[in-house]
């Protein structure tokens, strides 16, 4: 994503523009504003008194634009003045791929610290002889299996956290013996991340809020057993955290603790339920401003804009990258200006793309959802909702449909 946001007058910068791996920051001019902010309800809720701090778990499609508002959270004003923010992407300190509830746990007290020392601040010198010793104790148990694991955790605290999350990323041995013996001792980590938030909000005369961005991205077994097998330890530290969960997590019975403290960013309805061929023109207006704030109008045909909207069924990333493909597809032809053409290649990519991922058993599974706008069978039904080919939205009531590239293979 170009550091500088500005309005694309060519396919090349609009191609830079439309980047869909890139969450924007706050206050980006990219930003589009839905309407009723599905946000707004989450701000409340962190900003009223609660009897202990709250978990809240906030979820929506990959690619809705959870990031985005979360970054803007993070940056609102009234948050700030009641809490201390630590905010962070699991994805950037953990492997997404290969993740437990201990490394979650661990990611939180390490931010906390990490995050208060590089604003400058300090803990009580009590504290960190506590941490130094809880450090050293920690080094030991894993150093009597890994020889080698005391070399690099002889700096101070910040070495350490730094250290012991980078070989939660990169060295899968190290990472399990780590949680083997972090675990049985699991209320020791607990206790120090709870003695770390305490400090802080000592100092800061603030409440400790931790955001945690990308915890959508695991499988959902792996996503299961963090927030459901490991419910009770995650909502142990005592500072207000917001999880991001797949939103597939949602639809099975056990997940009802969760529910009750769910928030959900939802997608841009394009259609009503079961009136396909009827705009919703709140949704396409909503979605040409997100388009029309990354490029100039002349950039694009309108009726190959419409397409695209279509295309990319409400979901900012999925429009984002309908968008890049069809500018590169009209500077391949020499074009100056999208065209329809350019966007049905693009459809056509994408689809081709999801054809690698379902089987027979998912079509059938997709016919039904194309046909009743209803999900039917949920424990079959996570994994399309997980890699978007089922799509959640909500009117008075919630509903689904099939992404809009697969039509033509449900019904060709």
């Amino acid at each position: 994503m170009p550091e500088e946001f500005t309005i694309a007058d060519n396919l090349d910068l609009a191609w830079s523009n439309f980047d869909p791996i890139y969450p924007l920051p706050s206050g980006s001019p990219f930003y589009v504003e839905r309407e009723d902010n599905p946000l707004n309800k989450l701000k409340r809720a962190l900003l009223r008194e609660h009897r202990q701090p709250p978990k809240y778990f906030f979820s929506g499609h990959r690619g809705c634009g959870k990031s985005t508002e979360l970054n803007r959270l993070a940056d609102d004003e009234d948050i700030k003045k009641k809490f201390f923010v630590v905010k962070y992407s699991v994805k950037e300190v953990c492997d997404v791929n290969n993740l437990d509830y201990v490394d979650v746990l661990f990611s939180i007290g390490a931010q906390l610290f990490l995050q208060y020392s590089d604003e400058g601040r300090e803990l009580r010198p009590e504290l960190i002889e506590a941490l130094e010793n809880w450090k050293s104790n920690v080094v030991e148990m894993v150093r009597e299996e890994i020889t080698s694991f005391g070399t690099s955790m002889e700096g101070g605290l910040q070495s350490f956290f730094l250290s012991v999350l980078a070989k939660f990323r990169a060295e899968d041995t190290t990472k399990k013996i780590f949680r083997k013996k972090i675990e049985p001792k699991l209320s020791e980590l607990v206790d120090k991340i709870n003695l770390i938030s305490a400090d802080i909000e000592g100092k800061e005369k603030k409440k400790v809020l931790v955001l945690i961005d990308d915890l959508d991205k695991p499988n959902l077994e792996q996503a299961k057993k963090i927030f459901y097998d490991y419910h009770t330890a995650i909502t142990q530290p005592a500072c207000s955290i917001v999880y991001t969960v797949p939103i597939s997590i949602f639809f099975a019975q056990e997940f009802t603790a969760i529910r009750e403290t769910r928030f959900f960013l939802p997608n841009v309805k394009l259609h009503p339920k079961d009136e396909k061929n009827k705009k919703d023109e709140k949704g396409y207006k909503l979605m040409s401003s997100f388009v029309f704030k990354r490029m100039k109008e002349k950039l694009i045909e309108p009726d190959a804009l419409g397409h695209a909207i279509k295309m990319g069924a409400g979901v900012f990333r999925e429009t984002a990258r309908i968008m890049q493909i069809s500018a590169d597809n009209a500077i391949a032809k020499g074009r100056t200006r999208i065209i329809k053409e350019d966007v049905v290649r693009a459809e056509s990519e994408i689809r081709s793309d999801f054809k690698r991922m379902l089987t027979s058993e998912d079509y059938d599974i997709l016919k039904n959802v194309c046909k009743h706008n209803e999900m039917h069978g949920i424990e079959k039904i996570g994994h399309l909702l997980h890699n978007l080919s089922v799509l959640e939205y909500v009117n008075d009531e919630t509903w689904c449909d099939i992404h809009p590239t697969l039509e033509k293979l449900i019904n060709p």
